[in-house]
Protein backbone atom coordinates (compact mmCIF):
# COMPACT_ATOMS: atom_id res chain seq x y z
CA UNK A 1 0.00 0.00 0.00
CA UNK A 2 1.65 3.24 -0.93
CA UNK A 3 2.31 6.04 1.49
CA UNK A 4 -0.78 9.28 1.93
CA UNK A 5 0.88 12.00 -0.16
CA UNK A 6 2.08 14.67 1.92
CA UNK A 7 -0.43 17.40 0.41
CA UNK A 8 -2.89 15.17 1.36
CA UNK A 9 -2.45 15.12 4.79
CA UNK A 10 -1.68 18.49 4.86
CA UNK A 11 -5.21 19.32 3.24
CA UNK A 12 -6.72 16.77 5.62
CA UNK A 13 -5.46 18.16 9.04
CA UNK A 14 -6.10 21.90 8.06
CA UNK A 15 -9.42 21.34 6.92
CA UNK A 16 -11.27 18.14 7.29
CA UNK A 17 -9.90 17.70 10.62
CA UNK A 18 -10.61 21.13 11.61
CA UNK A 19 -14.29 20.37 11.39
CA UNK A 20 -14.22 22.07 8.13
CA UNK A 21 -14.74 19.35 6.12
CA UNK A 22 -18.79 17.67 6.17
CA UNK A 23 -19.38 15.55 9.14
CA UNK A 24 -21.99 12.52 8.02
CA UNK A 25 -23.39 9.91 10.16
CA UNK A 26 -21.37 6.78 10.43
CA UNK A 27 -24.13 4.64 9.11
CA UNK A 28 -23.27 6.09 5.34
CA UNK A 29 -20.12 4.37 4.92
CA UNK A 30 -17.46 5.07 7.53
CA UNK A 31 -14.61 2.20 7.68
CA UNK A 32 -13.39 2.26 11.23
CA UNK A 33 -14.98 0.91 14.23
CA UNK A 34 -14.13 1.04 17.49
CA UNK A 35 -14.23 -1.55 19.56
CA UNK A 36 -17.04 -1.15 22.15
CA UNK A 37 -19.85 0.90 22.37
CA UNK A 38 -19.02 2.18 25.75
CA UNK A 39 -16.05 2.99 27.36
CA UNK A 40 -15.98 2.84 31.23
CA UNK A 41 -12.64 4.41 33.15
CA UNK A 42 -12.30 3.45 36.97
CA UNK A 43 -10.70 6.20 38.90
CA UNK A 44 -7.95 3.49 40.17
CA UNK A 45 -6.84 2.77 36.65
CA UNK A 46 -3.50 5.01 35.04
CA UNK A 47 -4.76 4.49 31.56
CA UNK A 48 -7.54 2.90 29.67
CA UNK A 49 -7.17 1.43 25.63
CA UNK A 50 -9.44 1.85 23.24
CA UNK A 51 -8.79 -0.39 20.02
CA UNK A 52 -10.05 1.34 16.46
CA UNK A 53 -9.94 -1.04 13.56
CA UNK A 54 -10.29 -0.06 9.61
CA UNK A 55 -13.28 -2.33 8.82
CA UNK A 56 -12.00 -0.98 4.43
CA UNK A 57 -10.00 -3.50 2.70
CA UNK A 58 -9.15 -1.59 0.02
CA UNK A 59 -8.44 2.60 1.49
CA UNK A 60 -6.42 3.71 4.08
CA UNK A 61 -7.75 6.16 6.70
CA UNK A 62 -5.95 9.33 8.28
CA UNK A 63 -7.96 9.49 11.75
CA UNK A 64 -8.41 11.89 14.41
CA UNK A 65 -9.76 11.23 17.82
CA UNK A 66 -10.64 13.65 20.62
CA UNK A 67 -12.60 14.17 23.73
CA UNK A 68 -15.33 16.55 24.48
CA UNK A 69 -17.72 17.25 27.68
CA UNK A 70 -21.27 16.95 25.99
CA UNK A 71 -20.84 20.08 23.10
CA UNK A 72 -21.02 18.27 19.95
CA UNK A 73 -20.36 21.31 17.65
CA UNK A 74 -16.90 21.81 18.81
CA UNK A 75 -14.04 20.66 17.27
CA UNK A 76 -10.81 19.27 18.77
CA UNK A 77 -9.09 22.52 18.95
CA UNK A 78 -11.19 23.64 21.41
CA UNK A 79 -11.40 20.32 23.46
CA UNK A 80 -11.01 21.31 27.33
CA UNK A 81 -11.56 18.02 29.57
CA UNK A 82 -9.19 16.00 31.99
CA UNK A 83 -7.94 13.32 29.33
CA UNK A 84 -4.82 12.53 27.62
CA UNK A 85 -5.69 10.22 24.23
CA UNK A 86 -2.61 8.93 22.27
CA UNK A 87 -2.01 9.26 19.35
CA UNK A 88 -4.45 11.48 18.85
CA UNK A 89 -3.86 11.68 14.80
CA UNK A 90 -2.70 8.54 13.00
CA UNK A 91 -2.84 6.82 9.66
CA UNK A 92 -4.97 3.52 9.90
CA UNK A 93 -4.67 1.15 7.17
CA UNK A 94 -6.65 -1.55 5.79
CA UNK A 95 -7.99 -4.03 7.53
CA UNK A 96 -5.47 -2.78 10.55
CA UNK A 97 -6.24 -1.63 14.13
CA UNK A 98 -5.00 1.24 16.27
CA UNK A 99 -5.03 0.92 20.06
CA UNK A 100 -5.26 4.46 21.80
CA UNK A 101 -4.37 5.47 25.27
CA UNK A 102 -6.71 7.31 27.68
CA UNK A 103 -5.53 8.93 30.73
CA UNK A 104 -6.85 10.96 33.40
CA UNK A 105 -4.79 13.92 34.23
CA UNK A 106 -6.03 13.93 38.04
CA UNK A 107 -7.82 17.08 37.56
CA UNK A 108 -10.73 17.42 40.02
CA UNK A 109 -14.26 15.67 39.06
CA UNK A 110 -16.97 14.73 41.61
CA UNK A 111 -16.14 11.96 43.84
CA UNK A 112 -19.91 10.98 43.89
CA UNK A 113 -20.87 10.29 40.78
CA UNK A 114 -19.97 9.44 37.71
CA UNK A 115 -18.97 12.08 35.01
CA UNK A 116 -19.82 11.69 31.11
CA UNK A 117 -17.49 12.45 28.47
CA UNK A 118 -17.51 12.03 24.93
CA UNK A 119 -14.96 10.27 22.53
CA UNK A 120 -14.67 11.52 19.28
CA UNK A 121 -13.32 9.75 16.11
CA UNK A 122 -12.94 11.30 12.95
CA UNK A 123 -12.25 9.65 9.86
CA UNK A 124 -11.27 10.87 6.61
CA UNK A 125 -10.68 8.42 3.55
CA UNK A 126 -8.71 9.52 0.21
CA UNK A 127 -10.46 10.32 -2.68
CA UNK A 128 -11.08 7.13 -5.00
CA UNK A 129 -7.77 7.89 -7.91
CA UNK A 130 -5.63 9.61 -4.74
CA UNK A 131 -3.26 7.59 -5.89
CA UNK A 132 -3.24 7.40 -9.66
CA UNK A 133 -0.03 8.17 -10.75
CA UNK A 134 -1.43 9.31 -13.88
CA UNK A 135 -3.12 12.07 -12.55
CA UNK A 136 -2.22 15.26 -12.05
CA UNK A 137 -1.93 17.32 -8.49
CA UNK A 138 -4.95 19.25 -9.25
CA UNK A 139 -7.27 16.65 -9.84
CA UNK A 140 -6.30 14.35 -6.99
CA UNK A 141 -7.72 17.52 -4.92
CA UNK A 142 -11.80 16.32 -4.90
CA UNK A 143 -14.30 16.66 -2.36
CA UNK A 144 -13.88 13.83 0.22
CA UNK A 145 -16.36 13.56 3.12
CA UNK A 146 -15.68 13.46 7.25
CA UNK A 147 -16.59 10.72 9.34
CA UNK A 148 -17.11 11.38 12.94
CA UNK A 149 -18.30 8.63 15.60
CA UNK A 150 -19.04 9.69 18.84
CA UNK A 151 -19.41 7.55 21.67
CA UNK A 152 -20.14 7.80 26.03
CA UNK A 153 -17.14 8.01 28.27
CA UNK A 154 -18.13 7.04 31.77
CA UNK A 155 -15.60 8.19 34.47
CA UNK A 156 -16.28 6.02 37.47
CA UNK A 157 -14.41 7.33 40.93
CA UNK A 158 -13.93 5.09 43.69
CA UNK A 159 -16.19 3.60 46.46
CA UNK A 160 -19.47 5.05 45.23
CA UNK A 161 -22.50 3.39 46.56
CA UNK A 162 -24.62 0.85 44.87
CA UNK A 163 -23.42 -1.14 41.69
CA UNK A 164 -24.27 0.71 38.02
CA UNK A 165 -25.98 -2.76 37.30
CA UNK A 166 -28.69 -1.86 40.29
CA UNK A 167 -29.33 1.80 39.26
CA UNK A 168 -32.34 0.95 37.16
CA UNK A 169 -33.75 -0.68 40.31
CA UNK A 170 -33.73 2.75 41.99
CA UNK A 171 -35.84 4.70 39.45
CA UNK A 172 -38.83 6.23 39.93
CA UNK A 173 -41.22 7.02 37.48
CA UNK A 174 -44.09 9.39 37.12
CA UNK A 175 -46.83 10.46 34.71
CA UNK A 176 -46.60 13.74 33.28
CA UNK A 177 -50.66 14.23 31.70
CA UNK A 178 -51.63 17.58 30.43
CA UNK A 179 -54.37 18.24 27.33
CA UNK A 180 -50.90 19.62 25.39
CA UNK A 181 -48.45 16.52 25.97
CA UNK A 182 -47.97 13.16 28.02
CA UNK A 183 -44.69 12.54 29.38
CA UNK A 184 -42.75 10.23 31.58
CA UNK A 185 -40.38 12.06 34.10
CA UNK A 186 -38.09 9.21 35.24
CA UNK A 187 -36.27 10.48 38.65
CA UNK A 188 -32.60 8.97 38.78
CA UNK A 189 -31.05 9.21 42.32
CA UNK A 190 -28.54 6.52 42.29
CA UNK A 191 -24.60 7.58 41.40
CA UNK A 192 -24.58 6.08 37.93
CA UNK A 193 -25.91 7.48 34.43
CA UNK A 194 -28.87 4.62 33.42
CA UNK A 195 -29.11 5.64 29.61
CA UNK A 196 -31.89 3.74 27.73
CA UNK A 197 -32.77 1.55 24.42
CA UNK A 198 -36.54 1.36 24.64
CA UNK A 199 -39.36 2.96 26.89
CA UNK A 200 -43.08 2.30 26.59
CA UNK A 201 -45.53 3.65 28.27
CA UNK A 202 -48.62 0.22 29.38
CA UNK A 203 -52.25 0.44 29.69
CA UNK A 204 -53.34 -3.18 29.83
CA UNK A 205 -52.42 -4.83 26.59
CA UNK A 206 -51.59 -1.56 25.01
CA UNK A 207 -47.76 -0.16 25.09
CA UNK A 208 -47.48 3.53 23.73
CA UNK A 209 -43.71 4.04 22.26
CA UNK A 210 -41.85 6.78 24.11
CA UNK A 211 -38.93 8.98 23.62
CA UNK A 212 -35.47 7.91 24.65
CA UNK A 213 -32.49 9.23 26.85
CA UNK A 214 -30.21 9.31 29.25
CA UNK A 215 -30.91 9.75 32.78
CA UNK A 216 -27.78 11.42 35.00
CA UNK A 217 -26.81 10.69 38.49
CA UNK A 218 -29.30 12.82 40.73
CA UNK A 219 -31.04 14.45 37.89
CA UNK A 220 -35.05 13.78 36.31
CA UNK A 221 -35.35 13.33 32.94
CA UNK A 222 -38.70 14.01 31.15
CA UNK A 223 -39.81 11.98 27.72
CA UNK A 224 -42.10 12.59 26.07
CA UNK A 225 -45.17 10.17 24.86
CA UNK A 226 -44.73 9.85 21.03
CA UNK A 227 -48.88 8.97 20.41
CA UNK A 228 -51.14 12.08 21.80
CA UNK A 229 -53.27 10.42 24.73
CA UNK A 230 -57.14 11.56 26.05
CA UNK A 231 -56.75 9.60 29.30
CA UNK A 232 -54.22 7.14 31.43
CA UNK A 233 -55.29 4.81 33.30
CA UNK A 234 -54.09 4.42 37.37
CA UNK A 235 -52.82 1.47 36.46
CA UNK A 236 -50.43 2.73 33.74
CA UNK A 237 -47.02 0.96 33.74
CA UNK A 238 -43.58 1.26 32.50
CA UNK A 239 -41.64 -1.17 30.17
CA UNK A 240 -37.83 -0.15 29.42
CA UNK A 241 -34.89 -1.83 28.60
CA UNK A 242 -31.61 -0.32 29.65
CA UNK A 243 -27.72 -0.58 27.68
CA UNK A 244 -24.91 -1.92 30.12
CA UNK A 245 -21.45 -1.24 30.95
CA UNK A 246 -20.94 -3.86 28.09
CA UNK A 247 -23.23 -2.07 25.77
CA UNK A 248 -25.88 -4.53 25.70
CA UNK A 249 -29.54 -4.42 26.22
CA UNK A 250 -31.21 -5.46 29.28
CA UNK A 251 -33.70 -7.43 29.37
CA UNK A 252 -36.97 -5.70 29.64
CA UNK A 253 -38.01 -4.34 33.44
CA UNK A 254 -41.58 -3.52 34.01
CA UNK A 255 -42.42 -0.81 36.87
CA UNK A 256 -45.21 0.88 38.45
CA UNK A 257 -45.57 4.53 38.35
CA UNK A 258 -45.24 6.75 41.75
CA UNK A 259 -48.67 8.52 41.96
Amino acid sequence: MPNFPTSWIHRVTGAALCMAAALVSQALSAGVIIDGTRQIYPEQRREITVRLTNDDTLAPRLVQAWLDSGAQEQGPEHSDVPFTLSPPVFRLDPGKSQTMRLSYTRQPLPSDRESVFWLNVLEVPPAANEFDPALEEGERNQLRFAFRIRTKVFFRPTDLPGAPAEAHEQLRWQLDHSAKETALVVHNPSAYHVTFNDVALVMGARKVAVDIGMVEPGKTLRLPVRTPLRTVPPDAQVDFTYINDFGGFSAMQRTSLHR
